[in-house]
């Protein structure tokens, strides 16, 4: 196919690059590894993570909480000011993980907490909310706060720069586990499952901004590469989740009622609800939408979008250059791309097809239950066993599946 130089010429990727420049080592996860240890008064706030674990499977942890927290240094918010980055980042994930705890008070989760809002002890209330707003994030769990900074390795040192392809199963461990025995092992390969995963979705960050280059500069074979590059990554991804998944590591049914319904955690803030800790925040899927132009309409569309107010804002910054190249490598494929950028393009939409069909199927068998009485949730809904919601999930997912597959490409490159 001949070259085609298109007669307006859309801007380079100059602020996207610029955007995507701090996370290319290590995507969605921080760019250095969790810092473990705090100095002074600071040490108390993590220190209690694990004391409350026994607490937390049977009479709850709201006394705990409430006698601790009282006897916290009265000027520890402010004292939070002198910390570096870093250590500040570890001292709000540990007091996200206390709010998450006092949310819940105890598993399995009574079905009337689901509605509850209740009064957070004042000092831990003030620091969560004062290192959340210092750190441009709503006061609310999720992903990054709970997951993402809530990891440790021996190859990675706390506090150091890494590279997100060093971690790997086996080397990598939940940090400040809030649960004990079983269910906390299992807590702690639903950490592994996210943290994994979006390490290798720095695979994928990197082959789109590869791709969109590639786009802008007319480079066929770079193009061709970064699709290859691209088809691996997301393949990656998948395996690295479906190990976990998919071949019963996590134990369903102690997941479904100890681990996940307290994923799906907000807060009210000025009457809107935050959903909290959700699978659409997972940086790799974005990146791998993103590069594909896959469109954001249906309502998974519209809910991927709002996720964003989750993410840390350099971040969102990234996910916001992005949104202007979201047609570019398509377009490009379309344009002049050889037929090894069209076949390595359209293997790429259908991972991603084969991703979306396999989270449908996974998350309707969750739904179903297993015919015992207790309480579900998915992405913040409260859903009670054995009524037929996998049905609604499954219409619900089927329009991500559209959206995804829109993107194929036609036998005549139309």
């Amino acid at each position: 196919m001949p070259h085609v130089t298109p007669a307006s010429p859309r801007p380079g990727p100059a602020r996207l690059l610029a955007a995507a420049a701090p996370l290319r080592r290590t995507g969605f996860l921080p760019p250095r590894a969790p810092v473990l240890t705090l100095p002074g008064p600071f040490q108390a706030v993590p220190d209690l993570i694990p004391a409350l674990a026994g607490a937390y499977g049977a009479g709850g942890v709201r006394p705990l909480i409430r006698e601790a927290s009282a006897a916290w240094p009265a000027d520890l918010t402010r004292q939070a000011d002198a910390l570096t980055p870093d250590e500040q980042d570890a001292l709000l994930s540990a007091a996200a993980i206390l709010m998450h705890l006092y949310r819940w008070d105890a598993v399995p989760v009574h079905p009337d907490r689901f509605h509850e809002v209740p009064a957070f002890p004042r000092a831990l209330d003030g620091l969560f909310r004062h290192l959340s707003a210092a750190r441009g994030l709503p006061p609310c769990g999720g992903l990054y706060t709970l997951k993402y900074l809530n990891w440790r390795s021996p190859d990675a040192a706390p506090g150091a720069a890494y590279d997100a392809a060093t971690l790997h199963a086996g080397n990598v461990r939940i940090a400040h586990a809030w649960q004990s025995g079983e269910a906390g092992e299992q807590l702690d390969l639903w950490i592994q499952t996210f943290v994994l995963a979006e390490a290798r979705g720095q695979a994928v960050l990197v082959a789109g901004l590869d791709a969109v280059q590639a786009a802008h500069e007319h480079d066929r074979d770079a193009l061709a590469g970064a699709l290859a590059a691209l088809h691996h990554a997301i393949r990656a991804v998948a395996r690295e989740i479906n190990v976990f998944t998919r071949f019963h590591v996590i134990r369903t049914d102690l997941w479904r009622v100890l681990t996940q319904p307290t994923f799906g955690w907000g807060l009210t803030e000025r009457g809107t609800l935050l959903e909290g800790a959700s699978g659409l925040q997972l940086g790799a899927t974005q990146f791998a939408d993103l590069t594909l132009g896959v469109p954001f309409s249906g309502p998974l569309g519209a809910a991927l979008l709002a996720s964003r107010a989750y993410l840390p804002p350099e971040q969102r910054a990234l996910l916001s250059a992005w949104d202007a190249h979201h047609g570019d490598v398509r377009a490009a494929v379309q344009a002049w791309g050889d037929s090894r950028a069209r076949d390595l393009y359209g293997a790429c939409v259908q991972d991603m097809e084969r991703w979306c069909v396999s989270h449908r199927e996974r998350g309707a068998a969750y739904l179903r239950g297993d015919g015992r009485s207790h309480v579900m949730a998915s992405t913040g809904t409260q859903f009670e066993a054995g009524v037929p919601h996998d049905q609604a999930f499954r219409d619900l997912m089927t329009t991500r599946v559209d959206d995804t597959r829109s993107r194929r490409l036609a036998p005549d490159g139309d």
